[in-house]
């Protein structure tokens, strides 16, 4: 059919990208994570509090200039069923004040490794949803918020951010398991776990960027092809609606998507290629870890650069393993 052979040229063309964070018109969806770091006497419950408050009213601030589709309800709640427990949500994509959090990781790891998990989620939370946001309006401001096409922009950001999240505890129990954290004996380990939702920042960016995407595919759809291309568009994506299934198949694509491209972006920034051997990419991260490490690089950029370096390892460690490459 002659029409998908121009919209392909077309889509082409509409989705040049300046870099792999910024799809839509004026604002990147990367996001510039501000990491802790203070005295090492700064840590005590209190400071983590008054960090955690700062957060909630920054974001409620934030909020109360927002608006939501009729169709979502701006609370709603979710159980994460690894951890068996459920929390309250206050707004979309992921806002919460974690009350239900504390109760269980208290009962685990004490109160003030309960706080400490607490402010990562919060700090998270805050950071995704002012970019979130920022880039929705950017990209969907002249587009009516109640569009059906719109609310898969909001679902999928939603179950990403909530999968982060439950990441995030999990590893920070893994983090604490039998150490009484000392906060000025353990400030190292304190600011590790205040910062665990900086190494989802990346996969929540990039899922954000596809859905992005896709979204701006529906709208050229409706807007450059005649009315029965239209329907058939607004027919499948009534459909999709419909019912859960739907909707976990077109998530767990949408995450394929961007595991591939995660993978092209790991491989790319090694310089090597997926037909290298897993030997061939321990060298030369071992060669790069050299270089940048803390320890041995006191240039700030290095802490920076040693960061990616590892995000990408573990990308790539993903890849061998699903593939079972050895």
């Amino acid at each position: 059919m002659g029409w998908k052979k121009e919209f392909k040229k077309f889509q082409k063309e509409f989705n040049k990208k300046s870099s792999i964070f910024n799809n839509s018109f004026d604002e990147s969806s990367f996001i510039e994570w501000e990491r802790a770091s203070q005295d090492v006497y700064y840590w005590t419950i209190e400071n983590i509090l008054a960090m955690i408050e700062s957060y909630n009213l920054e974001i409620k601030e934030f909020l109360n200039n927002q608006l939501f589709p009729n169709k979502l309800e701006e609370a709603y709640n979710w159980r994460f069923i690894s951890l068996d427990y459920n929390e309250e949500f206050t707004s979309y994509p992921c806002t919460s004040f974690f009350e239900k959090t504390y109760d269980f990781l208290n009962k685990k790891i004490g109160s003030y490794g309960a706080t400490l998990v607490i402010s990562a989620c919060t700090k998270y939370c805050y950071y995704t949803t002012i970019k979130f946001w920022k880039v929705f309006n950017a990209t969907f401001s002249n587009k009516n918020i109640n569009d059906k096409t719109l609310l898969r922009v909001f679902e999928v950001m939603q179950r990403t951010a909530l999968d982060a999240i439950e990441c995030i505890v999990e590893k920070a129990l893994l983090l604490i398991a039998d150490i009484d954290i000392v906060p000025y004996k353990h400030h190292l380990l304190v600011e590790e776990i205040i910062d665990l939702g900086d190494d989802f920042t990346y996969h929540w960016s990039r899922m954000f960027d596809q859905v992005v995407d896709l979204t701006l595919e529906t709208y050229i759809y409706q807007k450059d092809f005649n009315e029965t291309i239209h329907s058939f568009t607004q027919e499948y994506y009534n459909n999709i609606d419909e019912t859960d299934g739907d909707f976990e198949d077109f998530f767990e694509k949408t995450k394929t998507l961007v595991f591939n491209d995660e993978v092209n972006d790991a491989f790319n920034y090694f310089g090597i290629s997926k037909m290298d051997r897993p030997s061939d990419f321990k060298k030369i991260y071992r060669k790069l870890a050299k270089q940048f490490h803390p320890d041995v690089n006191p240039d700030p950029n290095a802490a920076i650069e040693m960061k990616k370096i590892n995000m990408f390892k573990t990308i790539i460690e993903q890849y061998y393993e699903k593939y079972e490459i050895v």
